[in-house]
């Protein structure tokens, strides 16, 4: 749309925050029938009973939650709310139509092939207090890396790179409000602090989406330099880096704009959706210790964000725009000033 480009990239011609829409095809009149049954009648129908187990769902949650704060045993505690909360993110999943995710882990050095003596240099297995890097492309994201990781999320101050935690529920919906650009100064706390309690605690892996923004999975934002900061460093933090995508047909699951309440009725209208999964293999991630701050006088010390930026980009096969999480914000406050006024 025209009125949107300003925030299309100049460099790749992207428009990375509206809705994807499919491409237009010629369909012969049979099928365009059968396809506008299945849009305007038997989806809508699929989608109450989806809205209704999803409510179940949701009540059960709650139910779960309540037992689990009557625990007295911090350690209990913690281990009920991530079984919990694991299981019901995969069946919340199943009932939005995910029933198979397409989810591996590779490699970017063609022909490589890991053997024992890989593996053993350098243990894939994600623990407590790791940071997971991954790009952001819909509140999907959230309930796989729930029910695959039990993470910490965290919210991401874009002037400091400080960062504070963030709920289960306030990470579903923070794709639907606009990022804030500063977080209060005595929430705001360095991600090495937020890894090392993660780690203490057992709370499970950190997850930094680094764009600080929803795009629609077109293209990637502009990345924060998150290991910039020497006071974000933990040496005892594993990177993992992670790419999403979502292939579709005709009702995309990524959402960066738009009501979320009405994006997740378009996707329980489909039969299935689609979610790929890409892990880099940890022999080929960057490492914290490699860091100026960390690595030793001989050796050639390691830009971190450069590097993650690079192995994402390759991950992902996406292009980088210029665009950053504050353009976000921008084309937000002005879609929903056009929403207003009835121009959408």
């Amino acid at each position: 749309m025209e009125k949107y480009s300003k925030w299309r990239d100049s460099g790749t011609g992207i428009q990375p925050f509206l809705q994807p829409v499919p491409a237009r095809t010629q369909q012969l009149g049979l099928w365009s029938a059968i396809n506008a049954v299945k849009s305007y009648v038997v989806g809508p129908l699929v989608a109450v009973v989806r809205f209704v187990a999803l409510g179940a769902t949701a009540v059960l949650a709650s139910a779960t939650a309540a037992i689990g704060a009557l625990l007295v045993v911090p350690s209990i505690r913690r281990g009920w709310t991530r079984c919990t909360q694991s299981a019901l993110a995969r069946l919340a999943l199943f009932i939005i139509g995910f029933y198979y995710i397409d989810a591996k882990t590779v490699s970017l050095q063609k022909g490589r092939r890991t053997n024992a003596k890989d593996s053993g240099k350098r243990n894939g297995a994600v623990k407590s207090g790791d940071i997971i890097v991954a790009n952001h492309a819909s509140y999907v994201d959230i309930l796989y890396l729930v029910a695959k990781y039990s993470p910490v999320f965290i919210e991401i101050d874009n002037a400091s790179t400080y960062a504070r935690p963030i709920s289960l529920w306030t990470a579903l919906t923070s794709s639907a409000r606009q990022t804030p650009a500063l977080l209060p100064a005595k929430e705001a706390r360095p991600l090495r602090d937020i890894t090392e309690e993660a780690r203490l605690k057992h709370l499970g892996p950190v997850i930094v989406f680094p764009e600080n923004a929803t795009s629609n999975g077109r293209a990637l934002l502009q990345l924060l330099p998150m290991f910039e900061d020497a006071a974000n460093l933990d040496e005892k933090s594993n990177i993992h880096i992670l790419a999403f995508k979502y292939p579709f047909q005709s009702f995309s699951p990524a959402y960066s704009v738009g009501s979320q309440l009405g994006h997740l009725f378009g996707m329980c209208c489909q039969v299935y959706n689609l979610l790929v999964v890409r892990v880099l293999e940890q022999e080929e991630t960057p490492r914290i210790k490699d860091s100026a701050v960390f690595s030793d006088a001989g050796n050639d010390p390691v830009d971190l964000d450069e590097a993650v930026k690079e192995k994402l980009l390759q991950l992902s096969r996406l292009r980088m725009t210029k665009l950053t999480a504050m353009d976000k914000r921008d084309f937000l406050a002005f879609y929903y000033k056009q929403a207003k006024k009835g121009r959408i």
